[in-house]
C-alpha cells in the first residue's frame, strides 16, 4: 500500500441554486459547500465532522459526483474525474462506493439481499449465475451475514442487519474508496459498535479508504486517522487525530469537544453552549462564519475570512487568532 493521496479535492464548490416566482428565476444560491481542500491517503480513514446543515454528506456526494460540483477539482488516484460524464465516471464505479445513512429507505424493499448486493456485479458485467451466487454470499458473510439470508427481503432484518447488507452491497465491487456517509447514526449505540469494529476489520482486510461522515465525535475519534471540522460549507480545521483531541485550536473544534458527555459520572463538566443560531449558507456572515456565534470574536473576524493554514505538523487551522 503507498499510503499516497487517493482523493484529493481542491477549492471544491457545491452552490445549489434558490428559484422563486412564477419564472422560477435563480435569486440567489444555497452554498452547501464553498472551497475545500483536503487529501485523504490510501488505506486510511479522513472522518468529517460538524453540526446538521455544514455540508458533510453534500462533500461527500459532490467528491463520488453523486452530486456534480459547482467549481474546483476532485482528483481520484491522481486523476482529475471533475469533468468526467455519467458514462465515464462508470468504468470508475467499481472502485468508488457509498455506505448511505438510512438502512430502511436505502434498500428496495421488492428485492431480496442476494439481488440487491448482486445488483452492481451484474451491471458491470463481473458476473453472473453460480459464480454471481457465490461471490455474494462470499460479500454478505464477510459483513456477519449467513449464506441462506440471500432469498430473504431488506423487512425481515433488524436495522443492524440491514447495514450490513448495505455495506456488503457497497464492497461486492471491491472498491478503493468509500464514503460512510452517517453509516451508524441511524442505529443504537450496542449496534453502532459492532458495525464500526466491522468497517475496521474490513478496512484492514480490503485495503479500504474511507471518507467518514458523522456528527458524532466520539465515533469519528474511533474509526479515524484524521479529522475535518465543518462548519457552514468550510472545513476550518484539520489534523491527525490525536493532534486535533488534545490541541484543538478553532473555537469551534473547542466547543464541540467540550460537549462530549463524560464517561465517568463523578466528572462534571462545565459545558458553555454555543450562543446564537447557524447562520443560513444562502446568506452566511462576512468575514469569518462563526463570527456571529464565536466566544472570542475580533474586529477582523467581520472584515476578512482567515486562511486555512498549516501552524506545524500538518494542522491546518481558518482563525484569525492563529496571527496574533
Amino acid at each position: 500500500m503507498r499510503n499516497e493521496p487517493i482523493v484529493r479535492v481542491e477549492g471544491l464548490k457545491k452552490h445549489f441554486p434558490i428559484k422563486s416566482g412564477v419564472m422560477r428565476k435563480t435569486v440567489g444560491y444555497v452554498r452547501a459547500v464553498d472551497g475545500l481542500d483536503f487529501e485523504i491517503k490510501e488505506g486510511r480513514t479522513l472522518g468529517l465532522v460538524g453540526e446538521s446543515g455544514c455540508g458533510k454528506s453534500t462533500t461527500g456526494r459532490t467528491i463520488i459526483k453523486l452530486l456534480e460540483a459547482t467549481a474546483g477539482k476532485i482528483y481520484f488516484e491522481g486523476q482529475d474525474i471533475t469533468s468526467l460524464s455519467k458514462k465515464e465516471m462508470r468504468k470508475l464505479r467499481t472502485k468508488i462506493q457509498i455506505i448511505f445513512q438510512d438502512p430502511y429507505s436505502s434498500l428496495n424493499p421488492r428485492m431480496t439481499v442476494g439481488e440487491i448486493v448482486g445488483e452492481a456485479l451484474k451491471e458491470h458485467g463481473i458476473a453472473s449465475g453460480k459464480e454471481l451466487e457465490k461471490k455474494v454470499i462470499e460479500t454478505i458473510e464477510k459483513c456477519g451475514l449467513s449464506s441462506y439470508h440471500i432469498s430473504r427481503y431488506p423487512h425481515e432484518f433488524s436495522g443492524g442487519q440491514r447495514q450490513r447488507i448495505g455495506i456488503a452491497r457497497a464492497l461486492a465491487l471491491d472498491p478503493k474508496f468509500v464514503v460512510c456517509d452517517e453509516a451508524v447514526s441511524a442505529l443504537d449505540v450496542s449496534i453502532q459498535a459492532q458495525v464500526i469494529n466491522l468497517l475496521k476489520e474490513l478496512q484492514k482486510e480490503m485495503g479500504l479508504t474511507y471518507l467518514f461522515i458523522s456528527h458524532d465525535l466520539s465515533v469519528v475519534n474511533y474509526i479515524s486517522d484524521e479529522v475535518g471540522v465543518m462548519y457552514l460549507g468550510n472545513i476550518v480545521e484539520l489534523a491527525e487525530k490525536n493532534e486535533l483531541f488534545n490541541n484543538p485550536k478553532h473555537p469551534y473544534t473547542q466547543a464541540l469537544l467540550e460537549a462530549i458527555p463524560s464517561s465517568n459520572p463523578r466528572e462534571r463538566k462545565e459545558v458553555v453552549p454555543l450562543e446564537g443560531e447557524i447562520p443560513s449558507p444562502s446568506n452566511p456572515p462576512s468575514g469569518c462564519k462563526f463570527r456571529t456565534r464565536c466566544p472570542k470574536v475580533m474586529d477582523i473576524c467581520s472584515e476578512q475570512a482567515p486562511e486555512f493554514k498549516d501552524i506545524g505538523n500538518e494542522h491546518f487551522v481558518a482563525c484569525h487568532l492563529m496571527d496574533m
